[in-house]
C-alpha cells in the first residue's frame, strides 16, 4: 500500500481562515495564559479546581489547534467536503464507518461509563458537552497532526498509521494519568478499570478510525467521531462547570483511581 497525501500537499495551502484562525488562537492562548496566572494563587496547591480546570484545558486546546494549523490538518479539514465521490455506495466505506460507529457506542456509551465515578457531581449538561466537544476535537486534532508529520517520510500508510498509534498510545498513557487528570478532569478513573479502558474502549475504537483515515481521508468523519467520543466521556463523569466550588485533593495515585 501506497504512502498517503491527505495532509502533505495542504502544508502550504494558502487559506485566509487559517490567517486569522491562528492569530486568533494566540490572542486567546495570551488571555488564558493571563487569567490562569492570575486565578492559580487563590486556590490551594493539588486540590481539584474547575476554574483552574477549564483555564488549563482552554490552553491545551489553542496549543493543539494551532499545532493542527501548521501541519496542514485545519487546511484539510476546513477545504475538503467532508465525503469522497462514490463513498456512500462502496460497501468497504460503509461497512468499516459502521464498525468506527459501533465502536464509538460499544466504548463510550456503555464500556467507559462503567468502569467512571462521578462521587455524586451534579450534571450540568450543556457546558459539559461544549468542554466534551472541544476536548474530543483537540484529540482528534492532535493524533492527525502527528500523521500529518509522519507523512512527511513518505513511508506505506499501514507504517504511517501503526506509528502514529503507537506514538499517540505512548503519548496518552503519560499526559493521560501524568497531567490530564490531575489537573484537567475530576476524580474519576476505577483503578481495575484502566486497563479495561483501554483495551475495551480507546484502542478499538483508534484502530478502526485510523483504518478509515488512511483508507479514505474523511479528515471531517474522524474529528467528529472523536468529539462525540470525549462529550459522552464528559458526561459519564459529570465533569464540573467552571463556576463549580474547588473539590477533593488530587495526586498522582488519585488520577490513577480508587
Amino acid at each position: 500500500m501506497q504512502a498517503t497525501r491527505w495532509f502533505v500537499d495542504w502544508r502550504c495551502a494558502e487559506l485566509p481562515a487559517i490567517g486569522w484562525l491562528t492569530a486568533g488562537l494566540l490572542l486567546a492562548a495570551a488571555v488564558l495564559g493571563l487569567a490562569l496566572f492570575r486565578e492559580r494563587p487563590r486556590h490551594a496547591a493539588m486540590v481539584y479546581s474547575p476554574r483552574l480546570a477549564w483555564l488549563r484545558a482552554g490552553l491545551y486546546f489553542c496549543g493543539v489547534v494551532l499545532l493542527a494549523t501548521q501541519t496542514g490538518v485545519m487546511a484539510a479539514l476546513l477545504a475538503q467536503p467532508p465525503l469522497r465521490a462514490g463513498q456512500l455506495t462502496d460497501p468497504l466505506w460503509l461497512g468499516l464507518t459502521a464498525l468506527c460507529v459501533a465502536l464509538f457506542a460499544w466504548g463510550y456509551l456503555y464500556w467507559w461509563p462503567r468502569g467512571t465515578l462521578t462521587h455524586g457531581r451534579r450534571l450540568y449538561l450543556l457546558p459539559t458537552l461544549l468542554f466534551g466537544l472541544a476536548w474530543g476535537t483537540s484529540s482528534a486534532l492532535l493524533l492527525l497532526s502527528v500523521y500529518a508529520l509522519l507523512e512527511l517520510l513518505q513511508w506505506p500508510a499501514p507504517v504511517t498509521a501503526l506509528l502514529a498509534f503507537l506514538l499517540i498510545a505512548i503519548y496518552n498513557m503519560n499526559y493521560q494519568s501524568g497531567w490530564w487528570d490531575l489537573h484537567v478532569s475530576p476524580p474519576h478513573n476505577v483503578r481495575a478499570w484502566n486497563a479495561r479502558k483501554v483495551l475495551g474502549a480507546h484502542n478499538p475504537f483508534l484502530l478502526a478510525t485510523l483504518a478509515h483515515l488512511v483508507l479514505f481521508g474523511n479528515v471531517l468523519i474522524f474529528v467528529g467521531l472523536y468529539a462525540a467520543a470525549m462529550a459522552t466521556s464528559a458526561v459519564a463523569m459529570r465533569l464540573p462547570p467552571f463556576w463549580e466550588s474547588d473539590g477533593p485533593a488530587v495526586s498522582l495515585d488519585s488520577a490513577l483511581g480508587e
